[in-house]
């Protein structure tokens, strides 16, 4: 969903000029044809999102005229969220987060371009836009659109916004993962482990370099929403597979590590030949239940 942490760690290469350049042209979020999150570089950022009214029962939600409602949703919310994504961080917010939330979509793609058919937004330096289909149509996705893009702001207030110093599996996969599963909600399990079996599955780069391009799921010829859902399968698994390796690699990253360094620190492994691995593993065996003479199977 969200373009997660942040470009102001991405690349000690390249001038600053050059590096906003490249920021303005990024956008990934929890599920690019349905819903997610962007980074937009529109010049009046600051002054459109100074309109924005603190709710009165707290300011960390802000909202657009007509959206008060939709804000009180949001505030009752927003500390069993923000204690959920930092118990998963390892870690507290570096400062409290805050919510902007749109009435209308008139409101939202002020911000977001509507061609990119976003639910949810990480925009101008870790501000955080939700759209009001979270409210009026899509109300069951509320909660863990919510914490996806909540995962990414947790990153980028550390790392900066969506860091390029994190590949796009990482980051999609951790905020899916963090939100059991927001943000990859439009491809299931089994449509991913479908892609996989016809050899068609995300693969790590040998060497991740901030300063090359990202990888996007077009790059594997993947539907963005299949390209989330195995990100989420591969994270899941990293963490099922050894939880305390799983709390090194994310505590080490938050605190700026090099993701191959911290990746082999963590679990003595390249990211690319486990995933690699992973993938052609296949997905794991359905549990078989033994009945026991006497009882219901």
């Amino acid at each position: 969903m969200k373009l997660a942490a942040g470009y102001r760690n991405a690349s000690t290469t390249k001038s600053a000029a050059e590096f906003r350049s490249l920021t303005r042209t990024l956008c990934v979020v929890s599920v690019l044809a349905h819903g997610g999150c962007a980074h937009v570089g529109y010049d009046d950022a600051i002054e459109s999102l100074s309109h924005f009214r603190p709710l009165a029962q707290s300011s960390q939600v802000r909202y657009a005229p007509g959206a008060e409602a939709f804000a009180r949703q949001v505030a009752a919310l927003l500390p069993a969220a923000t204690a959920h994504v930092e118990t998963m961080h390892y870690r507290p917010f570096r400062d409290e987060p805050v919510v902007y939330v749109c009435g209308n979509d008139a409101c939202f793609h002020r911000f977001v371009d509507p061609r990119w058919n976003f639910t949810a937004a990480v925009v101008y330096d870790n501000r955080l836009l939700l759209a009001p289909r979270l409210f009026d149509r899509e109300p069951q996705r509320l909660v863990p659109i919510l914490l996806h893009e909540l995962s990414h702001l947790h990153m980028g207030q550390v790392r900066g916004h969506y860091s390029l110093g994190i590949p796009v599996w990482f980051h999609e996969g951790l905020a899916s993962f963090v939100a059991h599963g927001g943000g990859a909600d439009l491809a299931s399990d089994e449509q991913a482990w479908a892609a996989a079996a016809s050899q068609h599955y995300f693969l790590p780069d040998e060497q991740h370099l901030p300063w090359q391009s990202r990888r996007m799921a077009d790059d594997w010829k993947l539907p963005v929403s299949v390209f989330y859902r195995q990100a989420l399968l591969f994270v899941r698994w990293l963490h099922r597979r050894d939880p305390q390796a799983f709390r090194r690699l994310l505590i080490s990253l938050q605190n700026g590590a090099d993701f191959d360094a911290a990746f082999a620190q963590a679990y003595q492994a390249n990211p690319a030949r486990a995933a690699a691995a992973f993938f052609d593993r296949g997905p794991p065996e359905p549990k078989t239940i033994h009945a026991v003479k006497g009882e219901q199977p």
